[in-house]
């Protein structure tokens, strides 16, 4: 008697070892797989690669229930996250409802100009970066790009993308305005902030940078700005990137109205999409803080004076010349 409820207990521990098995092989989530349906794939092209990665186990009754259930056109092109071994159901209910879309994780850095940001894009499969450019420019919203991490969609639309960045602009920023009163507008402080934001490096220096170029804007002094000039150079070849390092004395001669070594006043718009930081910087610039000039120091930072002279006898202190 107690052999054969040994033998009883051998049978059911094994009926149940065998069934966990199967639980955990058919019914179990499985490796995360991202799958990308390819615009105009057919139903027939979309089992056959399901089944190549091992989403789905039998490419004909994927078909058969495809048909059964919709059609090949409710299978929209775009990546999408699924697992393996999944059920042939579950992975069409998936994608036609865009559950599962797969989204990318982009991160668009404080001071990049619109191009940077399109090529990210492009690279990362997520727009049309030519489409981008020309809504941006069309609508002037350099400036308003808001630097910050996203999730887009493989092949979203360019208007999609471009709406996604501007409501976070709306969000962040249109409280700044309000908090901060100024007589400059929009565009001005926007651009003042572009400028700022590629010319400083440490966070705290921000709003004394912001009260030269002001003070200078303020008093109708060409704001002689190093960054202007490298957004009218544009992409610079040699270097194969943009914001050309080692400005020349030819370059500062570059006839450009956002080259402000040659024109007085402000560029006419932003030269690069700044961060919170920098808008606020230029809406709370230093207080009572009366510098015109500041050159670069050691790591990072700058040496600000009031006259020309000082600025000179900084710069040769500095620089050792």
């Amino acid at each position: 008697m107690k052999r054969f409820l040994l033998l009883a207990g051998i049978f059911l521990f094994f009926i149940i070892l065998v069934g966990w098995g199967a639980k955990v092989y058919f019914f179990s989530p499985g490796t995360p797989t991202v799958f990308t349906i390819k615009p105009g794939q057919s139903g027939a092209a979309v089992g056959r690669e399901l089944k190549k990665k091992g989403i789905i186990r039998s490419e004909l009754l994927f078909k058969i229930i495809l048909k059964l259930t919709s059609s090949a056109t409710d299978l929209k092109a775009g990546a999408f996250d699924l697992r393996k071994n999944m059920s042939d159901l579950e992975v069409i209910n998936c994608i036609k409802s865009g559950s599962c879309t797969h989204y990318e994780k982009v991160t668009f850095l404080e001071g990049w100009r619109s191009e940077e940001i399109a090529e990210m894009l492009s690279e990362m499969g997520i727009t049309d970066a030519r489409e981008f450019l020309r809504i941006v420019r069309q609508e002037n919203l350099e400036g308003k790009l808001f630097p910050s991490t996203y999730l887009f969609a493989s092949n979203s639309s360019a208007r999609k993308v471009v709406d996604k960045m501007l409501a976070q602009y709306h969000e962040r920023i249109d409280p700044l305005f309000t908090q901060y009163p100024t007589n400059l507008t929009e565009n001005q402080v926007l651009t003042l902030a572009s400028i700022v934001e590629r010319e400083a490096v440490v966070h705290d220096e921000r709003p004394k940078i912001a009260a030269v170029y002001i003070n200078r804007f303020n008093i109708g002094k060409k704001l002689e700005a190093d960054p202007t000039v490298q957004y009218a150079l544009g992409f610079f070849l040699k270097e194969n990137r943009y914001w050309k390092k080692g400005l020349t004395y030819a370059d500062l001669k570059t006839d450009s109205p956002y080259n402000t070594y040659r024109y007085p006043g402000l560029p006419p718009g932003p030269i690069c999409n700044p961060g919170y930081e920098s808008i606020k910087a230029v809406l709370t610039p230093e207080p009572e803080f009366d510098a015109l000039y500041f050159v670069a120091e050691s790591e990072g930072r700058h040496v600000f004076s009031r006259t020309f002279d000082e600025h000179r006898r900084n710069i040769r202190r500095i620089r050792g010349k």
